[in-house]
């Protein structure tokens, strides 16, 4: 048979013609959802990828190119349908909608979209970050009560100690012209690695010192591994495919296994107390039970995946917070007054930091700017009439909240690209377009832990040094659903002459006493 021939040539050809009709037509359908229910949406869609191409493929950063289909919305567009390649999903553009859904009518919105219809065992699913109603509920009832003041402070102590390696790291850093070129991102992390096995596994580990100790490689994993962060692009944006490969993509948790349940089994033994979260799960573990989540056997780990997530967050707050701070001289000055009239009034204490007024419009601008979690998602219980409008949001929509879009909003944010902090000024009323951490029952309950944990970071090192950050243009990780810079944080530290209230490193060692 000559396959050259008119005749197959032709049938070829055809075939061709009909599949790729086929195809544009399914596509115009499926790309039609919004438009055929009277809902606003953009005109660009991708044929496959709807209209999440770049961060789909890794050209943006997700959550900021997230942000980019928000700012293509005309300014009147309460709503917007958008698509993840076929998949409907409503961007909400405005603060009374976005009120309407996370408070007001939280009820059909209490769940989150992130890891997909089922409750995978996981660090990171399995606790309150991922959990479904009615265990969330019963979950954030639990776990509140171990967030309190009188918790932190007893954390407080912990988190000082952490920080002892970070200064002794910096002190050893060589000096030329007079400063020292550090990666602040990276010194966030390690910081934030050394916190999460503190506080949250019982155990003191030092990554400054010991870089290629096994812990410090297995949460360096989870805080870089590529793996990890299409893992993540997933859970936000893909859930449906986590049902299909499963949990194991999300972080491979055998080393840190060992070292939470050997904590465990030794507190149980000795009855000691030491401030940390261990002692929480020990109480939770011996006390009453529900049978909505059972603290139990792998319940208990999960609830450690709470810390991995939390810290990394307000790591990436001091990072980035402390990068502004070196970029704009003057508020720098005026945190390190803060933080040094509140040392040489309370010591380094829980009152010291309570007081750094100044520092915590710092933080909150770092994070309108930057928001380490760039995203809020939710899923619709079931079918919804948008209170006002003829849009009936269906059930099992995907819902999404984008920070870098709302966040950096002329409408609510005058010249939102700049870094000021006297936005949060105390007689300034703030937008409720400011959504960093959330709104209503699931806003972040680990909020106050993690402004304690960007304040200790940035109040020892700005005690310490002036910092410098010299880069014009600061390129996201596109690989990183959480706010991740590319190529690190590189500033300069110059030494600050000794002063009253400048931290005092004690030198304490991993495996010494408190």
């Amino acid at each position: 048979m000559d396959f050259l021939s008119p005749t197959f040539s032709t049938i070829a050809a055809t075939a061709v013609i009909l599949v790729a009709t086929k195809i544009y037509f399914y596509s115009k359908k499926k790309l039609s959802y919004w438009s055929d229910r009277g809902v606003n949406q953009l005109s660009d869609s991708h044929w496959l990828f709807g209209d999440f191409k770049d961060g789909i493929l890794f050209r943006t950063a997700p959550g900021s190119h997230l942000g980019e289909i928000y700012k293509k919305a005309k300014d009147d567009w309460k709503v917007l349908g958008f698509y993840i390649f076929h998949k409907p999903c409503l961007m909400l553009r405005d603060p009374d909608v976005i009120k309407q859904i996370l408070i007001r009518d939280f009820d059909n919105f209490a769940d989150r979209n992130f890891a997909g219809t089922q409750e995978k065992d996981s660090i990171g699913m399995r606790n309150l970050f991922g959990i479904r109603n009615p265990a969330w509920k019963y979950l954030r009832q639990k776990i509140s009560p171990t967030l309190t003041k009188a918790k932190l402070k007893q954390m407080l102590p912990l988190m000082l100690e952490t920080g002892e390696p970070m200064l002794e790291y910096l002190e050893k850093q060589n000096v030329k012209n007079g400063v020292k070129t550090v990666d602040a991102q990276e010194l966030s992390y390690k910081y934030a690695t050394d916190l999460i096995a503190n506080v949250a596994l019982g155990t003191k580990m030092d990554s400054f010192n010991r870089p290629n100790a096994e812990f410090t490689q297995a949460v360096s994993e989870f805080f870089h591994g590529f793996k990890r962060m299409v893992a993540l692009v997933t859970v936000f944006f893909m859930p449906e495919l986590v049902d299909w490969i499963g949990s194991p993509m999300l972080f491979n948790s055998k080393f840190v296994r060992k070292v939470f349940w050997s904590a465990v089994e030794e507190r149980e033994k000795t009855g000691e107390k030491r401030g940390d979260y261990i002692d929480t799960i020990v109480q939770l573990k011996n006390g009453e039970q529900n049978p909505l989540y059972r603290f139990e056997g792998e319940n208990l780990l999960f609830q450690s995946g709470t810390f991995f997530s939390g810290f990394e967050s307000s790591s990436t707050t001091a990072s980035f917070t402390l990068m502004e701070l070196a970029k704009h001289k003057e508020y720098q000055e005026r945190a390190r007054d803060d933080i040094k009239r509140a040392i040489k009034e309370h010591g380094w204490t829980y009152e010291a930091f309570k007081t750094m007024k100044y520092l915590d419009q710092c933080i909150y601008e770092g994070v309108r700017l930057h928001p380490p979690v760039s995203t809020i998602d939710r899923r619709a219980k079931e079918d919804y009439k948008l209170p006002g409008t003829d849009i009936v949001i269906e059930k099992g929509t995907a819902i999404y909240i984008s920070l870098y879009g709302l966040q950096e909003d002329p409408k609510y944010f005058p010249d939102p690209k700049v870094f000021n902090p006297a936005r949060f000024d105390d007689d300034e009323k703030v937008s409720d377009a400011y959504v960093a951490f959330g709104a209503g029952p699931r806003m972040c309950v680990g909020m106050k832990a993690g402004q304690v944990h960007a304040k200790v970071i940035i109040s020892m090192i700005l005690s310490q040094y002036e910092v410098t950050y010299k880069e014009d243009k600061l390129a996201l990780d596109p690989r990183s659903t959480f706010t991740a810079a590319m190529e690190g944080i590189n500033m300069e530290f110059r030494p600050l002459e000794k002063h009253e209230g400048q931290f005092e490193v004690k030198t304490v060692r991993p495996g010494e006493a408190l």
